[in-house]
């Protein structure tokens, strides 16, 4: 508000007396809301933060208008600004937020047709865990929670190898340590509705939960994608996975023709998980650092429900454990146990479907715990692990696996554990060269239970076991 503004203001008010109200025509003065704005703008100025111009597109052969966010700073919220600059530029423009820091304080759904979001710093959330976990957007499955979602068509999101999401994630790593789907952690980035998007040059900090998402979308392209989720407590080293258990990289529910390339993960859960129905999914050239790995799954939760992943190629995949974390699965299948026990999110089971035409080529591994795992009485209910087995009613079959170098931690190399009401058939292996780091239970190196075996498949050193040996991970198998 500029100084005659205010005077204009302040001499409104003195004259709205009654004792001049005679002699003035008070039409010509202010509105009450008027002057309210103005007081609120000269107590808090935003200083024309959003710019707006056009540009000629070479592409298009046509003008796009511009949009140039400029941020608060001093932690004030940018949440509502960044509204107005999608609603101003979204449909058709270019959002360019050139700051190094941007504070979102409000959970946000936004919508991009036919737009570039251009941005060269930190989308970072605040800290405030009740707010967040009272205002969450809601996910229906596992009764999971949004932070930031972008619905729409044909958009680009850019973070220029400069930045992306912030998550402020320690506060929740705290709030959460043992407790597995803490109610309320917000997803860092969810992709949903959406067809036609690329996301690329794009990081993810300390996620609050799970650090992207890509719910009901087809033609996604995500490439230079990196996430990491450390924990800063002194206290986290007794135990880290506790702490960063939840921190899954890139996850897929719902989606159709995904690719991913080059991305780097380190954390301490998933890498990435292909939740129910994910069709189509490509996956080159992703490292991993810690946590539990490439995950098909979890699946058949939902009793009744028909869940499928098929059509899946991963190319050049390695794994490693991190500082904080050890290496616990390398490539990682997982269905719900047959009969439902106890309710999402750590409850349930009784679905079925399949998983089929999937090919995991060159993976190299180092130290991993279980580098070829199916578990098919998977329930995270306390108390309710492995009361049912062998049950399950979910279908893992045209699998084929080849080219896998590298050492294991301990004894094993495959684990696969398959239900006797659906086993396991048609898996290929073909050069699994993984080296045990361990050999003094050769025995259980190769397992496979419920496993149908023989011809040309390659598992010829597989055979059935119970054993126990080497079971305790964390809780995942």
């Amino acid at each position: 508000m500029r100084p005659s503004s205010l005077r204009a203001a302040v001499l409104a008010l003195a004259l709205a007396s009654p004792a001049v109200a005679s002699v003035i025509d008070l039409s010509l003065l202010p509105s009450t809301e008027q002057i309210i704005s103005g007081v609120d703008e000269l107590l808090h100025p935003h200083h024309d933060v959003l710019g707006v111009e056009h540009t000629y597109d070479t592409k298009t052969s046509s003008y796009r208008k511009v949009c140039t966010l400029k941020a608060l700073g001093n932690e004030q919220d940018d949440a509502d600004n960044l509204v107005k600059a999608v609603e101003e530029c979204g449909n058709g423009g270019v959002l360019r937020l050139p700051d190094a820091n941007y504070t979102i304080g409000k959970a946000l759904q936004l919508e991009l047709h036919d737009a570039y979001v251009d941005l060269h710093g930190w989308l970072s959330f605040t800290t405030d865990t009740e707010y967040w976990i009272k205002n969450r957007i809601p996910f229906e499955f596992q009764k999971q929670s949004l932070g930031f979602v972008i619905r729409g068509t044909d958009y680009v999101l850019d973070g220029n190898d400069k930045g992306g999401i912030n998550g402020n994630g320690q506060v929740w790593y705290n709030l959460a340590k043992d407790a597995g789907n803490f109610y309320g952690r917000p997803m860092s980035l969810a992709i949903v509705d959406s067809k036609n998007v690329i996301v690329k040059n794009w990081s993810v900090v300390q996620p609050q939960f799970w650090a992207s998402i890509t719910i009901n979308s087809e033609n996604v392209l995500i490439k230079d994608f990196y996430v990491n989720a450390t924990s800063f407590d002194p206290a986290s080293k007794v135990d880290e996975k506790n702490w960063l258990q939840n921190t899954d990289g890139l996850d897929t529910y719902r989606s159709h023709n995904v690719t991913v390339e080059n991305m780097v993960y380190q954390g301490g859960d998933d890498c990435i998980a292909l939740k129910p129905n994910s069709t189509m999914i490509n996956i080159r050239n992703v490292t991993c650092f810690g946590g539990t790995g490439i995950a098909f799954g979890s699946i058949a939760q939902y009793e009744g429900v028909l869940d499928i992943i098929e059509d899946v190629v991963m190319d050049d995949i390695q794994l490693y454990p991190s500082s904080q974390c050890p290496g616990y699965q390398g490539v990682y299948f997982k269905s719900w146990v047959g009969e439902s026990s106890g309710t999402p999110p750590n409850g349930g089971g009784g679905g079925f479907g399949y998983c089929r035409n999937v090919t995991v080529k060159n993976v190299y591994m180092e130290d991993i715990l279980h580098p070829i795992a199916v578990d098919t009485d998977l329930i995270y209910t306390l108390g309710e692990k492995g009361k049912q087995t062998d049950n399950g009613k979910f279908e893992w079959y045209d699998i084929h696996l080849s080219n896998f170098t590298g050492q294991a931690a301990w004894n094993r190399i495959a684990w696969m554990d398959c239900s006797k009401t659906r086993p396991c058939h048609d898996w290929t292996f073909d050069a699994i060269e993984i080296k045990p780091g361990k050999t003094d239970h050769p025995e259980i190196s190769y397992v496979c239970n419920n496993f149908v075996l023989g011809g040309n498949d390659g598992l010829n050193l597989c055979h059935p076991s119970n054993s126990t040996l080497e079971t305790d991970n964390g809780g995942t198998l």
